[in-house]
């Protein structure tokens, strides 16, 4: 969906701040800070203040790659600046200068990166100062999390997030003791609780605050504390927004502005909003509810798939137990003893990459090849050894076992350590449930789906989205855990368990909101319990999210289906299942 990422905040008042005077008078600019610090509205506020915000380029592009970054830029630019002349596709990176040549004078480019300033988009913002300091154009790069050192000539200056906050409005906020104890060095957490004191209840402000005990607590009492006041469409619609990150009062049945959506959506232009990423987790754990607690694939308690081979049946003579979770962020343990802390970025891809290979090794060359092709030899010889020894000294604060070892000229996972990878166990275990579903042993396959999924806790390697070597695995892992959720809900339904179905379709649709299948599932489900006006709601979200996303209809399949089950019997309905 190309509009939401290039729409502006509607700019909130925002006081002139010293970090707003140098944001003011410098080239370019980072505001930074920590999740949950970044207030958009009031970046546009201060825009606002310059009389700049009409000719202000704002694109907001969370882990991409700098290439489309610059491409979607250059798109950017020329939507704001030269509608009239919009092209059709993406522009050619190399077109970005041209387009900030073509800027008004003294315009603005906002670029929220939704994540810390990699050295390839320091690069790039290095390649385009010329033209920006030739047009007399402020750019501010905003990034939550750790600014990494810039190449080269870097940022005029650096903004803590924080100074885009007048202060002095939390002079007269109620509790405001414990909001700042929990939710001080979140800037934008602190806006969108004040907000909500005012358009929901303080008191239930209040009472999430007094209850709390970290930031994360705060935000999920909160949230669920104010779900109960809102009604169904508000409900609905914030579940539309929880799917694809933006709302618009068009994609609902009811005319739900964006500014009753607060504390969990940001107002921009055209009446659209924008999900702000910190409230995700909690709103997504309140709106599905779900009836028992997900476990931590490291517990020790955790289910474990019953198939031969098991990585726990391995020879009891190995000498230590290397655990490591390639899903979602890296995180490993020894012994059950986690690792904490590491010795550089890449000496993790290292290990990342030794662990996804088979046997848990790869070559010396293979490695230079991966993360040092465009440097010479020596140098990359030396940068890998530089690496492997930050590895190895890291896992020392939880073992004595040489972790990497290096023979023969390959790199590998010491074998003497029982070594347990989440994703070998995830696809081990998807291949048990498929060999039981052939067998026709329904609950068998259905356990081992359900344990399978369990380990999927994010993306692969989410915590290194522009490493190359992770796209082709982090998407065919995305496809295996999809086809699993299908194939359970299946079983579900074959089975006679409507709400477990009705789950799982659920989560379907959350990986990929525009998958038909599911929305389909969920049809026939709601309709085998008699259910035709939430199947009938179903039909009319999934056209919604096929407009708005890819301007599509749905398939005639999905609109037969509706036709049935508008104009059904309520045995007809029954035999939908």
């Amino acid at each position: 969906m190309y509009l939401p990422p290039v729409l502006r905040p509607l700019a909130a008042a925002s006081a002139i701040t010293p970090g707003v005077r140098r944001i003011a008078e410098a080239p370019i600019s980072v505001v930074r800070g920590v999740p949950g610090s970044y207030a958009a509205e009031r970046l546009a506020g201060v825009v606002d203040s310059w009389q700049r915000l009409h000719d202000c380029v704002w694109l907001r592009a969370h882990d991409v790659r700098p290439t489309d970054l610059a491409q979607s830029l250059a798109a950017a630019c020329k939507h704001r600046w030269s509608p009239g002349e919009l092209e059709t596709g993406r522009l050619p990176a190399a077109r970005l200068g041209d387009e900030i040549q073509g800027a008004p004078e003294g315009a603005v480019i906002v670029l929220e990166l939704g994540s810390r300033l990699t050295p390839g988009v320091a690069r790039l913002v290095k390649a385009i100062r010329p033209a920006v300091i030739d047009r007399s154009v402020r750019m501010v790069v905003v990034a939550e999390g750790r600014l990494h050192p810039p190449l080269g000539r870097g940022p005029d200056c650096v903004v803590p997030a924080s100074d885009l906050v007048d202060e002095a409005a939390l002079e007269s906020a109620h509790n405001r003791a414990r909001l700042l104890r929990y939710a001080g060095r979140h800037a934008a957490v602190l806006g969108d609780v004040l907000d909500a004191a005012q358009l929901w209840s303080p008191d239930a402000v209040d009472e999430a605050l007094g209850s709390a005990r970290s930031l994360s607590s705060l935000l999920g009492r909160l949230t669920a504390g104010l779900l109960d006041q809102l009604t169904p469409d508000q409900r609905s619609a914030l579940q539309v927004a929880l799917t694809v990150g933006y709302w618009h009062p068009q994609m609902g049945t009811g005319p739900i502005a964006s500014g009753q959506l607060r504390p969990w959506l940001v107002p921009m232009e055209q009446q659209w909003g924008w999900l702000r990423p910190i409230w995700g987790p909690s709103l997504r754990r309140e709106l599905t509810r779900p009836t028992d607690t997900k476990r931590r694939w490291f517990s020790s308690d955790r289910p474990v798939p019953a198939y031969p081979g098991s990585l726990r049946n391995r020879s009891a003579t190995r000498h230590g137990l290397l655990q490591a979770r390639l899903f979602g962020p890296l995180e490993v343990r020894v012994d059950g003893s986690p690792v904490t802390s590491w010795n550089g970025q890449r000496g993790t891809s290292v290990l990342r990459y030794l662990l996804s290979r088979r046997n848990h090794s790869c070559s010396r060359d293979e490695l230079l090849e991966e993360f040092w092709r465009d440097v010479p030899a020596s140098a990359a010889r030396n940068r890998l050894q530089v690496a492997v020894s930050g590895l190895r000294r890291a896992f020392l604060e939880v073992t004595a076992i040489n972790l990497v070892e290096y023979a023969d000229g390959r790199y590998r996972i010491n074998p003497d350590l029982h070594v347990e990878v989440d994703v070998e166990t995830f696809e081990q275990g998807l291949r048990t449930a498929a060999a039981a579903e052939r067998a026709h042993l329904h609950e068998e396959a259905r356990t081992a789906y359900q344990q399978a999924i369990a380990l999927y806790s994010g993306d692969f390697a989410a915590d290194a989205p522009f490493e190359q070597w992770t796209l082709l695995p982090r998407e065919s892992l995305r496809i295996k855990l999809v086809d699993a959720l299908d194939r359970l809900s299946r079983i579900d339904l074959a089975d006679g368990r409507v709400d477990d179905c009705i789950a799982t379709a659920h989560r379907m649709l959350d990986i990929d909101p525009c998958r038909e299948d599911a929305h389909r599932l969920l049809m026939r489900c709601y309709a085998a319990q008699g259910r035709t006006y939430q199947a009938v709601r179903q039909y009319e979200f999934c056209t919604r999210i096929l407009r708005v996303t890819i301007d599509a209809s749905p398939a005639p399949g999905t609109s037969a289906l509706y036709d049935q089950i508008r104009n059904g019997s309520a045995a007809e309905l029954a035999e939908l299942r």
